[in-house]
């Protein structure tokens, strides 16, 4: 299992409810509501990282 999702499965899910959240390395570094500039900033901060990227949806998540 991936860092990144070993990470976002310890989540405190409640908190992040109907916002994105996007892991680097095992690190929460963005969430938000806006996906298209939390990864603009992200992109910028770990341009050589690919973002692990999840949507969470009350007691669900949807994982991109």
């Amino acid at each position: 299992m991936s860092k990144n999702l070993e990470a976002f499965l310890r989540l405190n899910k409640a908190r992040y409810k109907d916002q994105y959240v996007v892991l680097v390395d095992g690190k929460l570094v963005g969430k938000g509501k806006d996906i298209e500039k939390i990864l603009k900033r992200v992109r910028k901060s770990f341009p050589k990282r690919i973002p692990f990227v999840a949507k969470v949806l009350g007691n669900e998540a949807l994982v991109l």
